[in-house]
C-alpha cells in the first residue's frame, strides 16, 4: 500500500492533534490538582535561551521561547496551513489569542473537524502545485512534495514535541506512548 497526499498531510496532522489534545488534557488536570493553575501552565516556556535573565525583553519571534498556549496554536494552525496550501488555498493564519485550555482545545477540533473534510483526491494535486511562502527573511518557493517533507511535517512536529516537552517540564506525566497515541492497524 503506498502512501497517499492525505496520508501524510491531513492524515498526519490530525492523528498529531489527536494526540495533543490527549496530553493537553493530562495537562489541565496537573493544573488543577497540582496547584500550578490553568494560567501559569499555559504560559510555561521550555527554556529562556541566551541567558536571557528575569524581567529581561525576550525576542519577540523566537520560536524556542513560545509559551505551551503558542505552541499548541501554530501546531494546529501550521496544520491547516499547509493543508490549504496544498489545496491552493491562501489565507492568514488565525491570530494566537487562546487563555484557557477550553479556548486550545477547540481551537484542535476545529483543525481536526477541517482537516476530515477535505477529500483525499483533493490533496494529490498539491504535490505538484508550486507553494511560495512569505516570510520575513524574503520568500521560498517548493513543490507541494517538497514544502510537506521539508517543511510543513517538521514545522508541525517542532511545535507538537515542543509544546509535549513544556508539559512534561511542568511536571504533567507524560510518555513517548502519549506523544505517538494509538497506532493504527492499517
Amino acid at each position: 500500500m503506498s502512501l497517499s497526499a492525505h496520508d501524510l498531510s491531513a492524515g498526519l496532522f490530525v492523528r498529531g492533534l489527536t494526540n495533543l489534545k490527549s496530553e493537553l488534557s493530562k495537562a489541565e488536570d496537573h493544573a488543577a490538582s497540582s496547584g500550578i493553575g490553568e494560567a501559569a501552565l499555559l504560559e510555561a516556556r521550555l527554556a529562556v535561551e541566551g541567558g536571557v535573565r528575569e524581567g529581561a525583553s525576550i525576542p519577540p519571534n523566537d520560536l524556542h521561547m513560545y509559551t505551551l498556549a503558542a505552541q499548541i496554536h501554530w501546531a494546529a494552525e501550521g496544520a491547516r496551513l499547509a493543508v490549504d496550501r496544498l489545496l491552493g488555498a491562501t489565507r492568514e493564519p488565525t491570530a494566537n489569542n487562546a487563555k484557557s485550555f477550553a479556548d486550545l482545545h477547540q481551537h484542535i477540533d476545529a483543525t481536526i473537524a477541517h482537516l476530515r473534510g477535505i477529500a483525499p483526491a483533493d490533496l494529490e494535486a498539491g504535490l505538484d502545485r508550486t507553494i511560495v511562502l512569505e516570510h520575513r527573511r524574503g520568500s521560498m518557493s517548493a513543490t507541494g512534495r517538497h514544502f510537506l517533507a521539508a517543511y510543513a511535517i517538521p514545522h508541525f512536529f517542532y511545535h507538537v514535541t515542543t509544546a509535549h516537552g513544556i508539559m512534561r517540564n511542568q511536571g504533567v506525566q507524560l510518555t513517548m506512548g502519549d506523544f505517538l497515541g494509538n497506532w493504527p492497524t492499517s
